[in-house]
């Protein structure tokens, strides 16, 4: 099965989705990737190359999960770990074909100019990781000026010429003054601004037949970031997708169906990218506020993948694991028939999947333990008393994908 999308837009709107991350700061990735196109573009490239140093701009954080570790991206020119989330992104890159060319820039993009110059890689990954890292830098430099970004410039140009030879290429150097010489482009990285350039950018097509592998191996991407975010709910994503696929295969959709479904559950908890780390990692009961923060993530998958054209079953499958049959879920509300079999097999494998999982308070409830309380979740009407039934029917195999390593 092959699926028509925009691998532009996709890139795009999921980069929302890696903005979560900041919760305040949001927009770094897009940020990064219009400075490195407008130096890129000073410098000659065009086309594909631009296209390339867009998406490598608002991926090149995709290794960076916890909110404590984006708070540490702003900390200076360099900081002690920084090569932690350079490696992560590369890996996760590299698993996605339509992108892994672009894995080697994410991965060197913290690497100094002076480096780089020694290493055995492509001139190409050379300038275009010292451009994403020129980037990277002065929207930290802006942020730390607390002020104007016209009024940044004079310094943030002096630092960064403090640093050719060293940390950044002379060439990059010299296209990026000459990009930020005039004041339109730092006013474009206004957030609305810089909103309707992008989706200018985003708005010439670049439609492509993707294969099913593919579109798993970037919800498996996006899982991985999701799971990464806290010990507490690592591979969640990944075995709740498995247990997804084997109950929509054994409800009879057909294959290439229930692969789709796989890929919903891979993204369902996307927005809680946004949840801040002491919430997530809580191993007590949420406090009203805490509530309402974590409550807002099934709003947030489903606002980020229905943005995605040929995306909007997915956006709903996803985004509906926390409503009921019979009413009384969060955050739609919805009920009966609005309830596709794909949204309530998701329900029923995140919960799960989630009570056999181990944690790092808890370990997983005996299998005897989680049907229990599936069972009162589907008799409060809750859960799909259809879908449980086959749950504990194959209980031994669902337990197997449910209790699965990523």
């Amino acid at each position: 099965m092959e699926i028509w999308l925009d691998l532009r837009r996709i890139v795009y709107v999921l980069s929302d989705a890696l903005d979560l991350v900041g919760i305040d700061d949001v927009g770094h990735g897009k940020r990064v990737a219009f400075m490195a196109a407008r130096a890129g573009e000073v410098m000659g490239f065009s086309g594909t190359a631009i296209e390339d140093l867009l998406a490598a701009g608002m991926f090149h954080d995709c290794g960076v999960s916890s909110t404590g570790e984006h708070r540490n991206l702003a900390g200076g020119l360099d900081w002690d770990g920084q090569e932690a989330h350079c490696v992560r992104g590369q890996a996760l890159a590299s698993r996605f074909k339509p992108l892994a060319h672009l894995a080697p820039v994410i991965r060197w993009h913290h690497t100094h100019a002076q480096v780089l110059e020694t290493m055995d890689l492509p001139v190409l990954v050379k300038v275009f990781a010292n451009l994403i890292y020129l980037a990277d830098r002065v929207d930290v430099m802006m942020a730390l000026s607390g002020t104007d970004p016209l009024l940044a410039r004079d310094g943030i140009f002096l630092t960064v010429k403090d640093n050719v030879g060293t940390r950044f290429r002379p060439d990059v150097v010299q296209a990026f003054l000459e990009a930020g010489s005039h004041e339109e482009f730092w006013l474009t990285l206004e957030p609305r601004t810089l909103s309707h350039w992008l989706n200018h950018q985003s708005a010439m097509p670049a439609p492509r037949y993707m294969s099913m592998s593919d579109l798993e191996a970037l919800g498996g991407v996006f899982a991985s970031i999701v799971d990464a975010k806290s010990p507490f709910t690592s591979e969640h994503s990944h075995a709740v997708a498995g247990v997804a696929r084997l109950l929509s295969s054994l409800a009879g959709l057909s294959p290439d169906r229930s692969r789709k479904v796989g890929v919903a559950a891979l993204l369902h908890d996307i927005g809680k990218l946004r949840v801040p780390d002491p919430v997530l990692d809580k191993p007590g009961p949420l406090d009203a506020p805490e509530r309402a923060t974590m409550i807002r993530h099934a709003f947030d998958t489903f606002n980020i993948l229905n943005r995605i054209e040929g995306f909007q079953d997915i956006a709903q499958w996803a985004a509906f694991h926390h409503e009921c049959v019979r009413g009384g879920g969060y955050p739609f509300g919805h009920s009966g028939d609005k309830l596709s079999v794909e949204a309530r097999i998701i329900a029923v494998s995140d919960v799960f999947q989630a009570l056999r999982q181990d944690r790092p308070y808890r370990a997983g409830m005996s299998i005897e333990r989680a049907l229990g309380l599936v069972d009162e979740m589907s008799l409060a009407g809750k859960l799909d008393p259809d879908v449980v039934g086959l749950l504990h029917s194959n209980i031994d195999a669902c337990d197997h994908a449910a209790r699965a390593q990523a």
